[in-house]
């Protein structure tokens, strides 16, 4: 790996002197009081690791990663595990790297973080970690290491973190406050530090938010060098919207290390702690063994007689899966079915067929471009960020029904205010066909409604979701889907199945019929709508629903749980 241009031996002698141990103890106290204690930390630009062996004695099993090889070397005569890679460049494997890596205790060196760019790649330990481990962590520092590079870098390297981070982790993200630093900012400075003459040559370039230009160090034994320095110092809003578009949810801000302390205009460290937005494939991993009421499995048998009509209709299945219907590319074809289904006119161009609720929601998040606000599926709002979409009312999302169970009333969405509204009804199938905001199609511009044939049907491996758009909006629904997303015999099974008119009546009766006394059970329950599968309760109703082996879907606000529909389900339940 090159030596870094900046994070050289030299850079170290000055950081020494400008990060204390008295400071260094306060800032890892500030990180012990936010981080989940005793997990798993990755430290990012560790340097010679001020902060992570700090970590690491406090209970943290502490992986630290920096730039400089020089750093790293220092950094490991503590305790940690600790590698040499540029963080703007390929990744090291963390699979193995813990407490059981390399690292012995000894004593912390002052210094500053580095995580620039300007290697060859990642140096690990010899013959590298063991696979097969989870090399997830359940939190991440980055203290004095951002701005190294372009806005595109700091994206991709807070995307890479969030790839890393376990479920609920949380990311300390410390960045220096360009309006503090300007205040006192000069392009012209000398400092002498243990022997060594520092002069800075640099400036700052206010178009492009950088600080750029050189150190001459001259040595104590008459030699120099020059340090070369390039980076973006950045205002509080704009690492706010860097997070949000790598997929962050901003918890809290700090200043100065101080937990609670407000950030204002001479803040000059200031800490973002922010948690990972959890997609709908992350939110479906782990399911339990046993008793597992997150899902409906017992769904199946109240729908399985119109499933097995609809094969049974399709008749020469292998010829139907070779069609590629090029001239159909959205699924046209299906107006008439849907139509008839919901029992209101519909034109062909109003349809639009996508792989499924997700994937239609991860394309219609193209039409964020001006502002969105969502409180639904986790997809549109990881892929609006992802394009830089700010928060705003352009485009609204909401469920129908929402995670609460609740049923918005068709009045309720006419009144919502914005340009493009999608209604996801994901699990609206449990309703019946005409309370659907499909009603409102000619009435509301602006108007997108999401159905699928997951929920109820139990034909969620079909990968077929339909958009029905209001006239006005309907082109550019398609300018944004994917064409040729669902294969012909997925979506010929899905249109036979609703070519039978609503076959989920008697999952609804059972609905209807089970539920009460399942929330008779429950201490604190949100019954939501009758005609809805689940139930909601608070998160302090864990311990008890551990007690009687049930276990639900762990929610922010709640815990969700699927009423149990089959004889074989009730029994466990009720015993």
């Amino acid at each position: 790996m090159r030596e870094h241009p900046f994070f050289t031996r030299d850079y170290w002698v000055f950081a020494a002197a400008e990060y204390s141990p008295a400071r260094t103890a306060a800032e890892v106290a500030y990180l012990t009081s936010v981080l989940p204690a005793g997990g798993r930390v990755l430290d990012l630009g560790c340097g010679v690791g001020r902060h992570a062996h700090g970590l690491a004695r406090a209970g943290f099993d502490v992986v630290g990663v920096d730039v400089s090889e020089w750093a790293v070397d220092q950094a490991r005569r503590g305790p940690g595990v600790f590698v040499a890679a540029d963080l703007t460049g390929a990744w090291p494997d963390f699979a193995g790297l813990g407490a059981s890596g390399s690292g012995s205790a000894g004593s912390n060196s002052a210094g500053s973080n580095s995580a620039g760019p300007g290697s060859d790649g990642p140096s690990a330990p010899p013959g590298g970690p063991p696979r097969g481990i989870d090399p997830g962590f359940d939190a991440v520092v980055c203290v004095q290491a951002f701005g190294w590079g372009g806005d595109a870098d700091q994206v991709r390297l807070l995307r890479r973190v969030r790839s890393v981070l376990r479920p609920g982790g949380v990311l300390v993200l410390d960045h220096s406050n360009a309006t503090a630093i300007l205040r006192g900012y000069r392009d012209h400075a000398v400092a002498e530090v243990d022997g060594h003459t520092f002069t800075f040559h640099r400036r700052f370039d206010p178009l492009t938010g950088r600080s750029g230009g050189e150190v001459r160090v001259e040595r104590p034994d008459g030699s120099s060098c020059v340090l070369h320095d390039d980076v973006r110092l950045y205002h509080p809003p704009e690492v706010a919207s860097l997070l949000d578009r790598a997929g962050f949810v901003v918890e809290h801000v700090d200043a100065d290390f101080t937990r609670g302390a407000p950030v204002t205009a001479d803040t000059r460290y200031v800490q973002f702690v922010a948690t990972a937005r959890v997609s709908a494939l992350e939110g479906h991993r782990g399911a339990a063994e046993g008793v597992d009421l997150r899902w409906a499995p017992d769904e199946v048998e109240f729908v399985q007689p119109a499933i097995d009509r609809a094969w049974a209709a399709l008749g020469g299945v292998a010829e139907r899966a070779r069609r590629y219907d090029v001239a159909d590319p959205y699924g046209a074809k299906a107006a008439p079915v849907l139509q008839r289904y919901f029992g209101m006119f519909l034109e062909p161009e109003q349809v639009t067929c996508g792989a499924g609720a997700t994937g239609l929601l991860r394309s219609l998040a193209a039409l964020a471009v001006d502002g969105f606000t969502c409180a639904g599926h986790p997809e549109f709002a990881l892929a609006a960020a992802a394009i830089g979409a700010p928060e705003g009312s352009a485009v609204v999302v909401v469920d129908r029904p929402g995670v609460s169970g609740e049923v918005m009333g068709l009045d309720e969405i006419g009144e919502i205010e914005a340009d493009v509204l999608i209604v996801d009804e994901t699990c609206a199938a449990y309703l019946e066909p005409h309370d659907s905001a499909v009603r409102l199609l000619p009435h509301r511009r602006g108007l997108v409604v999401i159905r699928s044939m997951s929920k109820g049907y139990c034909c969620g491996g079909l990968r077929v979701g339909f958009a029905l758009a209001s006239r006005d909006i309907a082109s550019r629904v398609r300018e944004v889907a994917a064409p040729l997303a669902v294969s012909a015999l997925s979506l010929d099974l899905a249109l036979a199945l609703l070519e039978q008119g609503d076959v989920l009546r008697p999952l609804r009766d059972r609905i209807r019929a089970v539920k009460p006394s399942f929330v008779d059970l429950l201490p604190d329950v949100a019954p939501g709508d009758p005609r809805v599968p689940w139930v909601r309760v608070p998160l302090s109703a864990e311990v008890w629903l551990k007690e009687r082996g049930l276990q639900g879907k762990v929610l922010p606000d709640g815990i969700r749980l699927s009423v149990p529909l089959s004889q074989q389900r009730r029994e466990a339940v009720f015993g």
